[in-house]
């Protein structure tokens, strides 16, 4: 797990460090306005982190665009390793510029057992510890095609004593002209 952890954090970094370069870039081929979708769905493989566990992450997200700036956000997480949890999040989403979506907004996760916790049982309980918890974030869309999408993303989850980093990289399809 170190090293993947060691290997994911720099190749994230240098992804997220050249989406300046990339939306400039896309600013000199003489691009028309950016295209905008309604409707966006999008998948998320990456990694949650805090001091003192890390999971793997994979997850899916809708989001709802009322207005060319502003938009709603639903996404679920399941978060693998030593989290083993699920993580379900609403969110405002705001897109100030270009690619740029900015995300705030409350949401919860639920612990799963352990197989290893319930094997010593005569009856498997079911398990649902859920905890309240405020993501705000950031990610950066670049569209490929008409409607497909994929980017970097950063977020944070403030939960009663505790803040878990979660990144990764967002494959996303877009429909619905705006």
């Amino acid at each position: 797990m170190i090293l993947s952890r060691s290997f994911l954090l720099p190749v994230a970094a240098a992804f997220v460090a050249a989406c300046p370069l990339m939306a400039q870039q896309e600013g000199h081929e003489g691009r028309g306005a950016e295209e905008i979708h309604r409707h966006h769905f999008a998948v998320l493989a990456g990694g949650s982190h805090n001091t003192k566990k890390d999971g793997g992450t994979i997850g899916a997200d809708y989001e709802y665009r009322f207005h060319h700036r502003l938009g709603a956000l639903a996404s679920f997480e399941y978060v693998a390793g030593d989290f083993r949890e699920d993580v379900y999040v609403f969110t405002a989403a705001w897109h100030p510029w270009k690619g740029l979506r900015l995300i705030a907004g409350p949401g919860f996760d639920r612990e799963l057992k352990r197989k290893e916790e319930t094997e010593h049982l005569a009856e498997p309980e079911h398990h649902s510890k859920y905890r309240g918890l405020f993501r705000t974030g950031a990610s950066w869309e670049f569209h490929l095609k008409e409607h497909f999408t994929i980017g970097p993303e950063i977020a944070v989850d403030v939960l009663k004593g505790e803040k878990v980093f979660v990144y990764g990289i967002n494959f996303g399809f877009g429909f619905g002209r705006r």
